[in-house]
Order: structure tokens, then C-alpha cells, then sequence
């Protein structure tokens, strides 16, 4: 998981490259590139960045014990599909405000977004490692969603924020001790990708493209 994440920000310049993208998101394929890609970095630096300031000088060694790189693969996991469904529900929210999507329309969007996101990067993993409990969790969110109230500021990223805490895999002490300050750090994070979003956002596009999609497979 850990390289699978990297391969698709293999470093600082495609990230870079990435954060000043101005090319518009008119299509459900730049909608879930969009979702897929962004949701990797913020999971990625966020939890990373944590454990490496946690860590200190350990930082290095710790990556190379077995035991716990394999606890961090699972964590980025985790962090991964909590930041997607945040990512998801907050993007499809924005594109239907302008594209005259129903509630149930929303959803399925949501739905085909975050699945093949999660195909995309997760492809070939264990499935009880991906863990289906969290997928099946946000086919539940996106059915009884307020898309309105998603859309506004930090409405959507209470998951995230709550996830990068709770699955990072130092002990309950540093958690109760840092939760404030890491929350914080991913909703920054989630500010600037925001931004990015609303700039380039063409909703009635999206939306468009949705709807011939799903007639096209009718």
C-alpha cells in the first residue's frame, strides 16, 4: 500500500504539479482522478508527517521494522478510505449544487466515484485489509446524505480528521496528547484542496456526463 500510494505522487514535483493543475474537472474521469489522487496526498503527508514528527530520530528505523511497517500499511489503509469518502461526499455535493442532480442521483455518482477510486488504488490488496466494514460504511452515508449541508466549509471531513487519530498506530497516550494539533493538520490540508476544487469545478458538466453514463448503461 505504502508504494502503491507513492506511485501516484512519486514526488515533490508531481505533487506540485498536481496542487497547481488549473485544467477544469467537467467529467466523472477528472472528478475521480481528482478525489483519487488528492485524497492519497492528504492521506499520505498527514499521516506520514505525523508519525515522522512523533518519531523524531527513530523515524527511519522504525519504517525499516517489519512489525511496525506493517502496521503503518494498514493505517494508510485506513486514513486512505476515510479521506475518500470525505473527499467524495464534499466534490459530488459541490458539482450537483449547479447540476441539478436529485438526492438519489448524488448518491450513485458518489458511489461509482469512490469505488473506482478505491479500485485504482487498492487494487490487489487483502480485503479484510481494505476493510470492507469502512466501504460499506460510506454506501450508507451517501444514501441518506443532506447534499447541501455537505458542501459547505468542513461539513464533509469530520471523518478524516477523527480517522487520522484514531488508526494511527502510536499508543493511546501521543493520541489523547496530539489529537488536537494532527486534526488540525489534515483540515488544513483539506482547505487548500477545497480551493483547488471550487476552481475548477464545472458542475453542470459533471453532471451531464453522469447522466449520459448511466442512461448509456440502462
Amino acid at each position: 500500500m505504502l508504494q502503491r500510494v507513492a506511485a501516484l505522487l512519486p514526488g515533490p514535483l508531481k505533487a506540485l504539479a498536481e496542487r497547481f493543475d488549473r485544467s477544469p474537472i467537467d467529467s466523472v474521469e477528472t472528478l475521480t482522478h481528482f478525489v483519487q489522487t488528492r485524497s492519497a496526498y492528504v492521506a499520505q503527508t498527514s499521516l506520514y508527517g505525523y508519525l515522522k514528527t512523533r518519531m523524531g530520530t527513530r523515524y527511519r528505523d522504525l519504517f525499516q521494522d517489519e512489525v511496525f511497517a506493517g502496521a503503518i500499511r494498514l493505517a494508510a489503509i485506513r486514513v486512505f478510505v476515510s479521506s475518500l469518502g470525505d473527499l467524495t461526499v464534499f466534490t459530488v455535493a459541490v458539482a450537483r449544487e449547479h447540476g441539478d442532480l436529485d438526492a438519489d442521483e448524488a448518491a450513485a455518482l458518489a458511489r461509482l466515484c469512490f469505488d473506482e477510486a478505491m479500485r485504482r488504488v487498492l487494487e490487489g490488496e487483502d480485503p479484510d485489509e481494505v476493510s470492507a466494514e469502512m466501504a460499506a460504511d460510506f454506501r450508507g452515508r451517501v444514501d441518506g446524505i443532506r447534499w447541501h449541508d455537505a458542501a459547505v466549509g468542513e461539513n464533509a471531513f469530520a471523518g478524516s480528521a477523527a480517522d487520522l487519530v484514531r488508526f494511527a498506530p502510536v499508543i493511546d497516550e501521543f493520541k489523547q496528547l496530539d489529537s488536537g494539533i494532527v486534526s488540525n493538520s489534515i483540515r488544513f490540508r483539506w482547505r487548500d484542496v477545497r480551493s483547488q476544487f471550487r476552481k475548477r469545478v464545472d458542475g453542470p458538466a459533471v453532471c451531464r456526463a453522469w447522466r449520459r453514463a448511466a442512461h448509456s448503461a440502462e
